[in-house]
């Protein structure tokens, strides 16, 4: 099917508001909590039993399970408006510490993904996954590769623990 220019700057245009409605109509609906395991930042809702939480906002989501230690995390989900890395990051003196490792994902809704680590989580320790944007390049640098934050600017990103006492593994 071969489409003339202003044909295809129409389909744009309706794909365009399409995408619009359906991701205010998915924003509405986890602000009145109707999807379940959703943690909303303002209320600090209790989490489903699937996935500790997730935090969904301008397009953007991350979840985290607590886990056994070692050298992988696995994220329970993803969901990024543009090509982003999920990077964990230790514990120190809680916030956001140094960096064990990123894995890049592409664009797009609820992925499960592993982040590959440089040094392995520990038992009992916290740790945290945050989204950050990639400039294009595809390598991860910290320095360029700036944080994903909401609206109202708080960085996107969860806590979990390293934990061999995790239910159900």
């Amino acid at each position: 099917m071969n489409l003339d220019k202003s044909q295809a700057i129409i389909a744009a245009a309706v794909l365009i508001i399409l995408s619009g409605g359906i991701g205010f109509w998915l924003g509405r609906s986890a602000e009145r909590g109707e999807f379940p395991g959703l943690i909303r930042p303002e209320t600090g809702e209790e989490p489903g039993p699937d996935i500790s939480g997730v935090i969904l906002t301008g397009g953007n989501a991350i979840a985290v399970n607590d886990q056994p230690p070692g050298m992988n995390v696995a994220a329970a989900l993803v969901t990024l408006a543009q090509d982003g890395w999920v990077v964990i990051h230790e514990d120190a003196d809680g916030q956001p510490g140094r960096i064990l490792g990123a894995q890049l994902f592409n664009a797009g809704q609820s992925q499960s993904g592993t982040v590959e680590l440089l040094r392995g989580t520990e038992e009992g320790r916290v740790y945290y996954a945050m989204l950050h944007s990639d400039d294009g390049d595809r390598q991860f640098d910290h320095t360029k590769d700036l944080t994903i934050r909401d609206p109202q600017g708080n960085i996107i990103h969860m806590r979990f623990v390293a934990t061999a006492d995790v239910e159900g593994l």
